[in-house]
């Protein structure tokens, strides 16, 4: 697979956040991460692609993508496109399931719903907004300790929280930072239940790809050919692997060595063994997987296992 479509971002801790201004137009490459992200949309003119369904995007729409799913955002004018974007790692909602806490339940109420937007009437006047706000000092902070501090104007209001932690020691600005983004993933769950929200659908989505993709997806662990995809679609092999590539930016057989090569590495994390994992996402070759594997990740099968997720 190209390194354009590889996967991107990483993760070495529960969670990080960032709020971004992209202040020019330019071209966001499809790709997924093995951790979940959430991105609340607040400015531009912007439409969210996710595994084939494409969503266009009002301010204060959030966006979720679960690990592992293939995505981008799709720019279509010069308006400056400003969101926060939250890495969590999901270690994180397993240390607080174990507790009894469901903070990954607004992922799931968008998976059950079919879609992967939260759209929250009046958000700036509801509860959740002044946690938003929080959450957006808080990446400031963060940005700022680290010298990357992004082209976002900085209001004075937010200058004064940032000054705040300025003295800050490290651990204590990571603590704020943890603690402003549990409540805001509890308040947000909290919301959830009210009746001034929605879920809104994909638009634009091709039936085909659509289809491509479920199959795909549905069969990942039984021998799959572009023919065979093609055969099931009941399309044309060429007109397929042309329209895929257009819609995903991944060929056929990428896609599936991808979905593959993250289902391996979940397993392996929670403690399958390498062999039960290579056999159980699909791959009839151990030696294939392993090289695959290896090319991929930077590291062998066998020295993910217990790892965070990365890249």
């Amino acid at each position: 697979m190209s390194a354009t479509y590889q996967k991107t971002g990483y993760l070495n801790s529960d969670f990080r956040i960032f709020y971004l201004t992209s202040a020019e137009p330019r071209d966001f490459q499809s790709h997924y991460h093995d951790f979940h992200k959430l991105l609340l949309f607040e400015s531009g003119s912007v439409s969210y692609y996710i595994e084939g369904e494409t969503y266009q995007l009002q301010p204060y729409d959030i966006v979720l993508v679960p690990a592992g799913e293939v995505h981008r955002p799709v720019i279509h004018d010069e308006t400056p496109y400003r969101r926060l974007i939250v890495y969590l790692s999901p270690e994180l909602f397993e240390q607080y399931r174990e507790l009894g806490a469901d903070l990954g339940r607004c992922f799931s109420l968008c998976s059950a719903r079919s879609s992967h937007v939260l759209r929250i009437g009046r958000f700036r006047e509801s509860r959740l907004y002044p946690q938003y706000r929080e959450l957006v000092n808080a990446a400031r902070e963060e940005a700022s300790a680290s010298g990357k501090t992004g082209s976002a104007a900085v209001s004075p209001e937010d200058q004064y929280v940032n000054a705040q932690f300025a003295s800050s020691s490290a651990a204590e600005a990571q603590l704020y930072r943890q603690s402003v983004l549990l409540q805001f993933l509890i308040l947000l769950n909290r919301t959830l239940d009210g009746s001034d929200i929605s879920f809104p659908a994909a638009s634009g989505a091709n039936p085909q790809v659509l289809t491509a993709l479920s199959f795909i997806n549905e069969h990942l662990v039984d021998e799959l050919t572009v023919d065979g995809v093609a055969e099931a679609c009941y399309l044309n092999r060429s007109y397929l692997m042309h329209l895929f590539r257009r819609e995903t930016g991944y060929t056929i057989g990428s896609y599936i060595t991808e979905k593959r090569l993250f289902a391996a590495r979940t397993l392996i994390q929670s403690g399958v063994s390498v062999t039960d994992a290579c056999l159980r996402s699909g791959f009839a070759s151990y030696a294939a997987f392993y090289r695959a594997y290896r090319k991929k990740f930077g590291e062998s099968p066998k020295d993910s296992r217990g790892g965070r997720p990365g890249g």
